[in-house]
């Protein structure tokens, strides 16, 4: 090994130490590393603060971030503690869609939902209200769902997102759209219409994330229709003015069987209404194992929810006489509902910014912006992070892309922003359904079936499970290489599998072999204590096949 070989190592090794704790803890909590005292807050709803136009007029900064979503937020905060002068362009609400049209609210709505389901079920089983009753408190009851999602949005938005906590930071928060003039400088156009000219010493993160991706679905767009961004308004709204018909009277469609639209359906089932989800996968949750599709319809039919795979949807037709809508379907079939949901995926928020017209590349299939392992484009000084560039939409996954792409611009050497079989993922439907890495299908196909090896459990025989609910759904499986125990993937289905699935990818990424976790003592009874225990089947099938070996040494006194 060279000397020159030898020190970039040292040199990278002193970088390691010294950087991984702000970049990584930043990446995945997305909040101020300051502690929040030092942050005086005002509890304006929705208070905006940002910079005016007039006052960054060619103003120079070290590094620009275009998006106040996770992503940016991350980025913008993660440059601020390296004393650099960020400039966070923002064109709407700081927060992205994770606090104001994702995360936040759907976990809140899904929380209340199964709060508002078992009573429902504890009613019918003990209780003495009747259905006039009943009906009566669901429209109270949506108020209060309406007002707690707004309470809970504006309570993150006012502790990690808003205008005060960045400016806190030494982040100029600049209202008003970017479009790039070459790859140091930015135009930026408020919604006043006022414009000026930024420039980056170091670079430029691109954190603008994603739309909803609407169907093209014949009559659609001829009437109103919910999607992510606005059915936390209008779901409450347009139910209000159906008062006084029982909300179980009420239909909504559901297009889509991914994560949010299983999220939603469940949540709007278990608030009351009738609901019927149409996707065009075979399968709900298409990415994941199969057994977790069957699983969580199951659970859902059970829960009245109509269910039909396998159905793609054609056109709409609105009857404005009874304020029906109709779905047709590609077989020929068709649903009724009172409302619908486009639930169908999202995609890369890239448009307008001038991106081509310098020379950044976009991906031909996703349309998002094209990046190497270290998260810069095809234009030197550029780079992207998040939702934007096509890859896998998930709010943690973009914060720690915005940590790296800050990190790559102002620090030597690089890290990687990119992450395949690492990434966890957590659909929180009752009970949850998470992931990580390789299916079976999938690990069989890369390694081979007799390489490969999976330990299950249903979750009818984890203990904690059964005191809970005896008849619960769900399960825990682990994919590993036969001969070295290494975890490739893992998928559970539990109330609390988002919980579980961290234990999963920190084994995972520290390279620690599945029958290890069996040494790695649990509390019981835990749900968590089922892996322990599915680790210590693989353990002691180990031990047993060097039976003989231990038998020799026993005999010799060791």
């Amino acid at each position: 090994m060279s000397p020159l070989h030898t020190c970039i190592i040292w040199l990278k090794t002193l970088l390691l130490l010294t950087t991984f704790s702000s970049v990584h803890i930043s990446a995945f909590t997305l909040s101020s590393p300051f502690p929040s005292s030092a942050v005086t807050l005002m509890k304006c709803p929705c208070l905006r603060r940002d910079t005016a136009l007039s006052s960054v007029s060619n103003r120079h900064y070290d590094i620009i971030v275009i998006g106040g979503g996770s992503a940016g937020l991350t980025a913008a905060k993660f440059a601020a503690t390296f004393d650099k002068s960020v400039a966070l362009i923002e064109s709407s609400k700081l927060g992205g869609d994770c606090t104001w049209t994702g995360c936040v609210p759907s976990k809140t709505i899904l929380s209340i939902s199964k709060r508002v389901y078992n009573w429902r079920k504890m009613n019918e089983k003990y209780g003495s209200l009747n259905n006039d009753e009943i009906d009566d408190s669901q429209y109270r009851m949506l108020m209060d769902v309406k007002r707690q999602i707004d309470e809970n949005r504006q309570r993150i938005y006012d502790h990690d997102d808003s205008p005060e906590v960045m400016q806190s930071l030494g982040i100029d928060v600049i209202e008003g759209s970017a479009r790039f003039l070459d790859s140091k400088t930015v135009d930026v156009t408020s919604n006043s219409s006022s414009s000026s000219q930024l420039t980056a010493k170091y670079g430029i993160v691109v954190a603008t994330g994603a739309i909803p991706q609407i169907l093209d679905i014949q009559g659609l767009g001829q009437g109103k229709y919910w999607t992510y961004e606005n059915v936390w308004n209008d779901f409450f709204v347009d139910l209000e003015q159906s008062k006084p018909k029982p909300l179980k009277d009420s239909t909504v469609i559901v297009v889509g069987g991914g994560p949010v639209g299983c999220e939603l359906s469940q949540a709007i089932s278990r608030l009351g209404c009738s609901v019927i989800l149409v996707s065009k996968s075979d399968r709900l949750l298409p990415s994941g194992e199969e057994i977790a599709s069957s699983e969580l319809q199951n659970v859902f039919e059970k829960e009245d929810i109509d269910v039909l795979c396998g159905e793609s949807a054609v056109s709409v037709t609105r009857d404005e006489s009874d304020g029906t809508t109709t779905l047709t379907l590609k077989s020929g079939k068709s649903v009724v509902g009172n409302h619908i949901l486009i639930a169908t995926g999202r995609k890369p928020n890239t448009n307008n910014m001038g991106l081509e017209d310098i020379g950044v590349d976009l991906c031909g299939k996703t349309k998002g912006i094209s990046v190497n392992d270290n998260l810069e484009t095809s234009v030197k000084g550029i780079y992207a992070a998040g939702d934007c560039t096509g890859d896998r939409q998930f709010t943690h996954y973009a914060g720690f892309q915005g940590a790296i792409s800050a990190r790559n611009i102002m620090l030597p050497l690089k890290d990687s922003g990119k992450r395949s079989d690492s990434i966890p993922a957590a659909t929180f439907t009752d009970p949850e359904v998470a992931s990580i890495g390789l299916t079976e299908d999938e690990a069989v196909m890369r390694y081979g079936a007799d390489k490969v090896s999976v330990s299950f459990r249903k979750l009818s025989q984890v203990d904690r499970a059964i005191c809970e609910d005896a008849d619960m759904h769900g399960f825990l499986k682990i994919v590993y290489k036969t001969k070295t125990k290494q975890i490739l993937g893992a998928t559970i289905m539990a109330p609390s599998a988002g919980e579980l699935i961290s234990e999963i990818a920190v084994a995972k990424e520290s390279k620690l072999s599945f029958d290890k976790l069996s040494t790695v003592m649990h509390a019981y009874p835990s749900y968590s204590i089922a892996l322990q225990q599915m680790a210590a089947e693989v353990y002691y099938d180990k031990l047993k096949n060097s039976k003989t070996l231990y038998d020799i040494l026993k005999k010799i006194g060791l």
